[in-house]
């Protein structure tokens, strides 16, 4: 069950304590901000929470995941989401990512069998772009300690960086056992089976994580291209309407329901999402790029507009230095709808120097060569 919060009176830490009691450490500034900054955990048994009306002390989440976003800072407090739910803890209980390797690389020099330091070390190499170094330090925390869910989960994300996608759904698979509540496994473990075109079961795991975290965004838009992927643009559209609910920028979710609008055939609802991606980034090429390819190509004659179709296409050829041949092809396109098709001919021969895109879209490509010879605009099935 999601636990609803409101902002606390007061905020707390509590730590669940084995063995000796380790140094605290913070590595920031003390008067830099953490909110935005992503986090380690020093040791385990950290708990979040927040206060009750009363004042009572209301316990949320056992802190068991590698890496965290500091969500909120309230003096020395930390706010963080821990698998649907948020909650505050001691700042001095948490390093920055930026200074985890230093970190946790002396807690293993100190004490060779802490499976907590390799495994989090680990997670720091990855991080560094090291995925050899960090399996060798979640093998090694996996072998010391083989009970914990996390150091599975976190070895993973590392064979699916590694694109192993097979070891990876086993490691998941195994944290799972261990841990059958784990909402970002299951969210990450769909990732791998979409990787491996394993649709149905990559929507079953994010089912399982919007089950147990139902107010997340990303599982709702990985779900969403899932099923994008089966052609089922429905429930995609519905996925991705339900992930800008909750997160209302997030382009990619706009640009990726566009085209799942374009598969419906609702174009005028597609031009609309792709002109929110370039609201939201002046700068994404490729929105520009499929606004225009619509507005030239559309067959709904009440969606084309040539004019503005090559707006759009010089501006995606102007982002990216004029050396995107299908950029320069959209353009093409636009001035066919606009009647220039001089224009037409010169930027399609363009990109037809494309040696790849001559391999990959020359038959296309030189049919509209010959519907602009013969003062045809180009327009799409």
């Amino acid at each position: 069950m999601r636990v609803y919060l409101r902002r606390p009176t007061t905020v707390f830490l509590a730590a669940l304590l084995g063995g000796l009691l380790l140094p605290t450490v913070a590595f920031a500034d003390d008067n830099g901000s953490w909110v935005g900054q992503r986090i380690m955990i020093i040791k385990p048994g950290v708990r979040i929470g927040h206060s009750d009306d009363f004042g009572r002390q209301i316990y949320v989440a056992e802190l068991t995941d590698l890496v965290y976003t500091v969500l909120r800072e309230e003096d020395t407090w930390l706010s963080v989401r821990h698998r649907g739910v948020e909650g505050w803890f001691d700042r001095e209980q948490a390093v920055l990512l930026d200074d985890a390797l230093s970190y946790f690389a002396e807690r293993v020099r100190a004490n060779n069998k802490d499976a907590f330091a390799f495994a989090h070390r680990g997670r720091a190499w990855q991080e560094e772009g090291e995925p050899e170094r960090a399996l060798r330090d979640l093998n090694e925390a996996i072998r010391l300690d083989p009970d914990t869910a996390a150091w599975f989960s976190a070895r993973g994300r590392v064979y699916e960086e590694l694109e192993e996608h097979d070891r990876a759904i086993r490691d998941y698979s195994e944290a799972l056992r261990l841990d059958p509540k784990d909402t970002l496994t299951f969210h990450n473990r769909g990732l791998a089976y979409k990787a491996v075109k394993e649709y149905k079961l990559a929507i079953a795991d994010y089912s399982d994580a919007l089950r147990l975290d139902p107010k997340w965004a990303t599982a709702y838009y990985n779900r969403a291209n899932a099923y994008k992927a089966q052609k089922d643009h429905d429930k995609a559209v519905a996925d991705y309407s339900a992930a800008l609910r909750l997160d209302p920028k997030r382009s990619d979710a706009y640009f990726n329901r566009a085209a799942a609008y374009r598969a419906q055939r609702d174009y005028d609802r597609a031009a609309g999402d792709y002109r929110e991606v370039i609201r939201l980034d002046p700068e994404d090429a490729d929105a520009y790029n499929n606004l225009a390819w619509l507005l030239a190509t559309c067959p709904d004659g009440k969606v084309r507009d040539g004019k503005r179709a090559v707006e759009y296409a010089a501006k995606a050829c102007e982002l990216t230095s004029w050396k995107g041949p299908y950029y320069l092809a959209t353009l093409a396109a636009a001035y066919g709808e606009t009647g220039n098709f001089e224009e037409a001919l010169r930027w399609q021969k363009k990109a037809l120097d494309s040696a790849q895109y001559e391999k990959d879209e020359g038959g296309f490509a030189r049919g509209r060569l010959k519907l602009f010879e013969d003062r045809k605009p180009y327009r799409e099935e």
